[in-house]
């Protein structure tokens, strides 16, 4: 069966089979970038990130697992994974699938011209045996990383189905930390709690940072416990069926002091200004000093932590990085997850955000009613 024809016999019925289907267009794609590269195939390797799940839509289980793809300009495409044990399950997509010790195996012999898709914005994946191997072959190699990033930003149908999937996921397990911060209790609760929720809900990985009181950092639980007028500040990042969600809340104390207001009123108002802004064809730049004159405005500038946001897909982050630092304009299709947080040693502290979709008239919640909205 052609990939065409593979698309058209799916009628998607679970989340998996909209999985098939997105990544199965974007192999298209890829095989007409290809051609204009005058190139015999490509091979897309991802020991850490998910690019193989772009474009097969198997996320490969354990930490120590790999998978790659060897898509030729013609012909079937053939799926490797390093353990055989995942053999069986990676099949259920669709692709020839075999175990392999080396992306080099999934190459045909003969093959001297390839796209390398193995890193994105913030990792190279290239390892230098890998390198080392293409080169001991006579292979050369084109980088497809660029291409694969300019081409994720906007999203496909079956693509936001998929993030619109993993969204409220990410609202559910926000709140299983329950509504206000509980005094005594530790952060390794608030993370198991929390955590246990995303992967009853479907979620294959998730993981929950937590930052306790004025001024603390949001990060791996270990082991403080929340005491007498401190809040909880919440960072979920899970990965379900293809695609990758970060959302951010803050519980506040059952009886909220001024500054816990102030802190949340002020973030929420900057989160705000940034939704209105983010509009098709606008500078980045320009949407990140709607935020900042807010967070000004509210005398909160200097303690502003983090960048506002970033791109969301099968992977994060994505186009577009909601930073001073750069040239690019917003596009339709993308999904961004946009968190504003501030963080003033012995004072304001809070961080609320989650995706929002970029249409042609402006941003939209992708979830409305959730606990970051």
């Amino acid at each position: 069966m052609t990939e065409d024809l593979m698309t058209a016999a799916f009628t998607p019925g679970t989340i998996d089979d909209t999985a098939v289907v997105a990544s199965t267009a974007r192999r298209t794609q890829l095989r007409e970038h290809l051609l204009r590269l005058d190139v015999q195939g490509a091979l897309v390797y991802s020991p850490r990130r998910s690019a193989v799940t772009w474009l097969t839509g198997y996320a490969p289980g354990f930490i120590s697992n790999s998978a790659a793809l060897w898509l030729p300009v013609d012909g079937p495409p053939a799926l490797g994974v390093e353990f055989p044990f995942e053999v069986e399950r990676a099949r259920r997509y669709g692709l020839n699938t075999m175990p392999m010790s080396s992306p080099l195996d999934l190459v045909p012999e003969g093959i001297d011209r390839i796209g390398l898709l193995a890193g994105d914005l913030v990792i190279d994946e290239r390892p230098p045996a890998l390198l080392d191997g293409l080169a001991s072959r006579l292979i050369r190699h084109v980088d497809l990383a660029a291409w694969a990033m300019e081409t994720r930003e906007r999203k496909t149908e079956p693509e936001l189905r998929l993030l619109t999937h993993a969204a409220p996921i990410g609202d559910l397990a926000l709140r299983a930390a329950g509504d206000t911060a509980v005094v005594g209790e530790r952060d390794y609760e608030i993370a198991a709690r929390v955590e246990a929720a995303a992967r009853a809900a479907g979620a294959l990985r998730c993981l929950c940072l937590v930052g306790i009181g004025d001024g603390a950092v949001i990060t791996e639980a270990s082991g403080v416990t929340v005491g007498r007028d401190q809040q909880v500040g919440l960072e979920v990042s899970l990965y379900a069926s293809g695609a990758f969600m970060h959302v951010n809340t803050t519980l506040l104390p059952a009886m909220p002091r001024p500054v816990d207001l102030r802190a949340v009123g002020a973030v929420r108002a900057a989160r705000a200004a940034l939704i209105d802004a983010l509009r098709p064809g606008r500078a980045v730049t320009a949407v990140v000093a709607a935020g900042d004159a807010v967070l000004d405005e509210h005398g909160l500038l200097e303690f502003k932590e983090y960048d506002f946001g970033h791109g969301l897909g099968c992977d994060t982050p994505e186009h577009p990085r909601l930073l001073h630092e750069t040239d690019r304009t917003i596009a339709a299709g993308a999904v961004v997850a946009v968190h504003v947080a501030v963080r003033r040693p012995g004072g304001e502290s809070a961080m609320i955000g989650g995706p929002v979709v970029i249409a042609e008239d402006g941003a939209h919640e992708l979830v409305p009613d959730a606990v970051w909205a």
